[in-house]
C-alpha cells in the first residue's frame, strides 16, 4: 500500500476531512490535497508529523510498504506494543519473533609494537617509462636518457 493511499486510510477510519487532518498535523492544506491528488508524495517531514500526531497507528505501518496482517496492534510512542481497544481497519505489522539480545564477544586490542622498523633492503630500481593520459584519449611518453 502506497503511503497515499495509507494518508487516505488514515482520513475514512478517523472519519476526519483532508483540511482538518492537515491542520491536524500542522501542515499546508494543499500539501495534504496534492498528496490525495497523487500529485506529489509526502515528504519526510509529513511523515514524522503524522507519526507524531497519531502514534497509535505505528510507525512501522507508515514507513514500511509491505503487505500486513489484519492485526489491531499498534506502537506507543516509547515502541512497545499494545492491543488497540477499537479495532480499526488499518493493519500493523508485527515484527516476528522475539529473539534474545545477545552480548558480542569481546574484541583483544591491537597489540602495538613500539620498536622503530628496520631498515628494509632496498633494490635498485630504475624508471623504465612514464606514460600520461588525458581526457581527450591521447598520450604523451616519456622515456629517462
Amino acid at each position: 500500500m502506497e503511503l497515499n493511499d495509507k494518508i487516505k486510510q488514515i482520513l475514512v477510519d478517523k472519519s476526519i476531512s483532508p483540511s482538518h487532518f492537515a491542520d491536524e498535523i500542522g501542515v499546508q492544506r494543499s500539501s495534504i490535497s496534492h498528496i490525495l491528488a497523487g500529485r506529489n508524495r509526502p515528504s519526510l517531514d509529513i511523515v514524522q508529523k503524522i507519526i507524531r500526531r497519531y502514534p497509535d497507528l505505528g510507525m512501522e505501518w507508515i514507513l514500511e510498504d509491505e503487505e500486513y496482517l489484519d492485526l489491531p496492534i499498534t506502537s506507543t510512542p516509547y515502541g512497545s506494543r499494545a492491543k488497540a481497544e477499537n479495532s480499526p481497519s488499518i493493519p500493523s505489522k508485527r515484527n516476528g519473533l522475539d529473539l534474545p539480545i545477545q552480548k558480542s564477544p569481546s574484541i583483544d586490542p591491537v597489540q602495538t609494537n613500539p620498536e622503530p622498523l628496520k631498515d628494509l633492503p632496498f633494490e635498485a630500481k630504475t624508471v623504465e617509462r612514464i606514460l600520461i593520459f588525458y581526457s581527450d584519449g591521447t598520450f604523451k611518453q616519456y622515456v629517462p636518457e
